[in-house]
């Protein structure tokens, strides 16, 4: 059988626009994907309370914390004071912690001087402080929607067993973080690292996910036995959820620190 010109013609014809088709389609489909990924992560983050992102100017506590049950939960290293020092002039110190979008500070409206002429120049109220600063950072970060990545960032997802697969770069690093099939962050992780992770826990709040439970590695190493662990229970104040009672171990130590937030007031734009 013989082809003519035309018919040449036309097969080269067909052809041309079949590449052309195609080109066209996966450069599409690479944009719609794009604009799809977009749209995920605006959506998820739409999905969490993050009274910061709205009126929530800042808010104020008093810091309840017994230090008598305290020591029935951890090794006592004896720099934080005897039993009579702890309940004589430690105890009675009344904590407030303020919290606003940047940072949290813990005040025992004592001077600098007279906490450092407290028993043990002051080690007690010291490991408070930085347990209520350290456990209320890390909640600031879901307060501001910060665990997910701003919106406009370069994202791929995709699905995967307990839900999506969000990738992105974090600087050199490739980092997937895990979502439930509701958009809950599960985990974050370093691309082929089990040691460098970190894993959340949210539940349903009436403005969205709030923060249950944080656990992240000392130095970065991600294994049992050598975890952060900071759990926390909500509280509504002024129409937001704010933590009440906050709980800290820190396994490597055997350490354990509760304490409940009350007396609160907020400060709001509206």
């Amino acid at each position: 059988m013989r082809f003519s010109i035309s018919d040449d013609l036309r097969y080269v014809m067909r052809f041309f626009y079949s590449l052309l088709t195609f080109g066209l389609c996966a450069a599409f489909c690479h944009a719609q994907a794009a604009t799809d990924d977009a749209t995920f992560l605006k959506q998820a983050r739409a999905k969490y309370d993050a009274p910061f992102e709205r009126d929530l100017q800042s808010f104020s506590c008093a810091v309840e914390f017994d230090w008598k049950q305290h020591f029935t939960e951890v090794v006592r290293l004896g720099d934080e004071g005897t039993d009579d020092e702890i309940a004589k002039f430690i105890q009675p110190i009344r904590n407030r912690v303020t919290v606003t979008r940047q940072n949290t500070a813990v005040s025992s409206r004592m001077t600098e001087d007279e906490e450092h002429k407290l028993p043990h120049g002051g080690m007690a109220e010291g490991l408070l402080k930085h347990a209520v600063q350290f456990s209320l950072n890390n909640w600031l970060a879901a307060a501001n929607n910060a665990f997910l990545p701003p919106v406009g960032t370069p994202v791929s997802v995709e699905p995967y067993t307990v839900g999506y697969k969000l990738k992105l770069k974090i600087q050199t690093f490739d980092v997937e973080m895990l979502l439930a099939h509701d958009m809950s962050l599960q985990s974050e992780a370093v691309k082929g690292s089990t040691a460098d992770r970190r894993e959340t826990d949210f539940h349903s709040g009436p403005q969205g996910f709030l923060l249950t439970s944080f656990r992240q590695g000392e130095d970065g190493d991600f294994r049992p036995g050598n975890r952060m662990i900071l759990t926390y229970t909500d509280q509504s104040v002024g129409g937001f959820q704010l933590p009440e009672r906050v709980a800290i171990s820190r396994e490597s130590h055997h350490e354990a620190w509760h304490y409940k937030l009350t007396d609160c007031t907020v400060q709001a734009t509206r």
